[in-house]
């Protein structure tokens, strides 16, 4: 198994690291596929209640390793294609359709996921922390856009996501400039709700993923899709869906655990049942 994207579990929270740092977690085609396989994996471990995301060394991500990328012979469309057997060929134009499978797999997580960014995530690298549920950053994170000073655009992941989280106004600064933002700026725009020290930053995800954790699994799963299905603007099928899992998951074991031990004044002990 490559050794490029690095996978822990303890105590119900898997820790998804990307493990390039020579090459900022620059990723390259070994890259995508570990960490695609990386996500695919703790999605199907039934016991897996929320993923952490970092980057090993002074760096989140920062995006596509190009120089390896291009000199495959893959151009434009292999740095952003990046998706299964169906994806263009080097010759012709990436479509909206191409979403990279690592992200794929990120958006069909059953478990929420937490950024801990502790360096620069630039580009395709700040596109991934988008997509998680939840972003944290050390002191020394830095974020940009950077796709508008290569002469290309971001993505669709950015015009979906970015305005929702940090404001029309902001994300369109971001988008047209390219600029980089500091943690505290990322703080103040609402891209991360935290700020932590370097060394404080891996404990402060687990602490936040072990208050996820701790809580019924089913109802999470429940939860985090009801996010996702806000931040898609479908209202209607938000509702339906929300309306629908209140209603399954009053009649789950984990809820009728929840008050008998509110009754017996004790912690309850969920099971994903």
């Amino acid at each position: 198994m490559s050794d490029t994207v690095l996978y822990d579990k303890q105590d119900h929270i898997v820790t998804i690291t990307l493990n390039r740092p020579e090459r900022h977690n620059a990723l390259n085609r070994e890259a995508y596929d570990a960490a695609t396989e990386m996500f695919r994996r703790a999605n199907a471990e039934s016991d897996v209640r929320c993923i952490i995301f970092t980057g090993a060394g002074r760096s989140f991500c920062s995006g596509d390793d190009v120089a390896e990328i291009m000199a495959a012979g893959d151009g434009l469309a292999g740095a952003l294609g990046k998706t299964s057997p169906d994806s263009p060929t080097a010759d012709s134009p990436p479509t909206p359709s191409n979403t990279p499978a690592v992200i794929v797999e990120m958006r069909n997580a059953r478990s929420p996921i937490i950024a801990a960014v502790n360096g620069a995530a630039v580009g395709f690298g700040m596109e991934l922390t988008l997509v998680c549920d939840m972003r944290i950053a050390s002191e020394s994170a830095r974020f940009s856009e950077m796709f508008i000073k290569r002469g290309i655009i971001a993505t669709d992941i950015s015009y979906d996501l970015l305005p929702g989280i940090v404001g029309p106004a902001m994300a369109a600064e971001m988008l047209l400039t390219g600029d980089m933002i500091d943690a505290q700026q990322a703080l103040s725009a609402g891209l991360v709700s935290s700020v932590v020290s370097a060394d404080a930053l891996m404990e402060a995800a687990r602490q936040l993923a072990t208050r996820i954790a701790v809580n019924a699994p089913l109802a999470v799963a429940r939860a985090k899709q009801g996010l996702r299905l806000k931040q898609e603007h479908q209202r209607e099928e938000m509702q339906r869906y929300l309306a629908n899992s209140l209603r399954d998951l009053s009649q789950t074991r984990d809820h009728k655990e929840s008050v008998a031990a509110f009754m017996e004044k004790r912690a309850p002990v969920f099971r994903g049942e």
